[in-house]
């Protein structure tokens, strides 16, 4: 049986993004999504999406394979959240560089 997915809303708490991040079970911090989820999720069209990744201002993708690419959920999450709150350009900059480097660390945490 599939466990529901997280939705941020639905926690009742001030939302920001290190409680987005220690609300996240490992698991999902190990979901990956394609391209189509990520612009639909975030309503930005590709275009909006590349200048954003080249500004620092989107996680970057990650290979899965020899043409394909993916994201990883909980860092959009964390950036859709932060962008809600009205974080500044130099925040959600800092936001990416910190989920960009917390890559290094993540671990299962728990046996499947």
């Amino acid at each position: 049986m599939r466990a529901p997915d997280t939705n941020v809303a639905d926690h009742g708490l001030q939302i920001n993004e290190y409680n987005v991040l220690k609300s996240i079970s490992s698991f999902n911090k190990l979901k990956l999504i394609r391209k189509p989820e990520v612009l639909a999720l975030t309503c930005m069209s590709k275009s909006t999406l590349h200048l954003k990744l080249n500004n620092g201002l989107f996680t970057p993708s990650i290979s899965i394979g020899d043409r394909a690419v993916a994201f990883i959920e909980h860092e959009v999450l964390a950036v859709i959240t932060a962008q809600i709150q009205g974080k500044s350009k130099d925040e959600i900059r800092l936001l990416v560089k910190t989920l960009t480097d917390q890559r290094q660390c993540l671990t299962l945490g728990e046996k499947l």
